[in-house]
């Protein structure tokens, strides 16, 4: 993979010396208490004049409330899929964590129109799964870090250290119906507005909700006979079968095309391992979309499983494999353009598998073809 990766040897131990001071300072030190705002408010123009923003600005986030002063001109992203969102907003961040299925400047293909149109040419750096690495991150300057869909959970040391560095947005503290967010369980709307107000581009947001929201309504106009049909994302791990938790953004994809992904008890966490005497809690499903992308033995495994056959998705011909390593990315991004490529590429499968005759043959989506 190539890898524009800036190499952070030569920062001094003064900056991180500062870092770590700023970091101890937002814990004990008292801050003057004012009203007023440090920064006159400033509001983005586009091209057409409208205003999409105004600065400085306050965002509610699960670590707290965090302030962007102005409009941010260095963005650095440390999750998987918030470039994606930004890309799409037309922002273009100076760094991205290199992408796990081991794209160039991080998103995988579908997301190439957008990163073109925004100008990013972003610089790539591991993002690290278990913590961050506070230079890595300084070395790139930003004015604006944005985590809402990270690599492993944020604990507030980090968070307190990475604030020393410029304003640090999470995920949303609550959902637009008010509900306590989940890590990684957050709806695009929701992660889309956020950043937006961070970045000056709500008008944006709003037109790419909208298409989005107008792409899955055709689908499900197209399909009535889809509602009442139930579905769970799983796959094949460490010898177990296991399907994701409802709130997961894939079952998110799929309730929004009107099938009900609530049908499996025990799901409230990110994930639910199923042991093969246990594999008959599925058992009710009408379809299951197995991830064997990056497993390709995944397959066999399951249906080698000894209640496998047992399964209403098998007796009624509604398992679906995803075996396309660029959809399997592209579905777990749960991006702007991820979820149009998603669409066009799952719903074809989709027909097939909810026909409810086993006979039918599900042609595999191929980004190849």
């Amino acid at each position: 993979m190539h890898s524009t990766k800036r190499t952070v040897a030569g920062t001094s131990a003064a900056v991180a010396a500062a870092l770590l001071l700023a970091a101890c300072s937002a814990d004990t030190g008292e801050a003057e208490n004012t009203d007023e705002p440090t920064t006159a408010p400033t509001t983005t123009a586009t091209d057409d004049g409208a205003t999409t923003g105004a600065f400085p600005v306050t965002l509610d986030t699960a670590m707290g409330e965090v302030t962007v002063d102005a409009e941010p001109q260095r963005v650095v992203t440390l999750g998987s899929h918030e470039h994606e969102y930004l890309y799409a907003l037309g922002v273009a961040p100076v760094a991205v964590p290199v992408s796990w299925q081991g794209y160039d400047n991080g998103t995988g293909p579908w997301a190439d129109e957008d990163r073109i149109a925004a100008g990013a040419e972003p610089e790539l750096f591991e993002p690290g799964t278990t913590t961050y690495d506070a230079e890595a991150i300084a070395a790139f300057e930003p004015d604006l870090i944005v985590a809402t869909y990270p690599n492993h959970t944020m604990t507030q040391e980090e968070y307190d250290l990475l604030s020393g560095i410029a304003p640090v947005v999470t995920r949303p503290a609550t959902d637009s119906a008010g509900a306590e967010t989940v890590e990684w369980g957050v709806t695009l709307a929701d992660e889309l507005t956020l950043l937006a107000q961070a970045t000056g581009t709500t008008d944006k947001a709003e037109e790419i909700i909208t298409e989005i929201d107008e792409a899955y309504a055709a689908v499900r106009e197209a399909h009535p006979e889809w509602e009442g049909l139930s579905s769970q994302v799983g796959g094949f791990y460490e010898g177990q079968a296991f399907v994701y938790a409802a709130s997961d953004t894939r079952n998110q994809f799929l309730a929004n095309l009107g099938l009900d992904v609530a049908a499996v008890e025990g799901t409230e966490a990110a994930w639910l391992q199923i042991s093969a005497e246990q594999l008959d809690v599925l058992g009710e499903l009408d379809s299951v979309v197995w991830q064997v992308a990056t497993t390709p033995d995944a397959r066999g495994q399951l249906e080698a499983l000894s209640l496998f056959p047992s399964l209403k998705a098998t007796e009624v011909g509604g398992n679906l494999w995803l075996s396309d390593s660029v959809l399997e990315g592209a579905f777990f991004a749960n991006s702007p353009s991820s979820i149009l490529y998603s669409i066009d590429a799952f719903v074809p499968m989709l027909e097939q598998a909810l026909d409810g005759d086993p006979a039918t043959e599900i042609v595999e989506f191929s980004s190849a073809s």
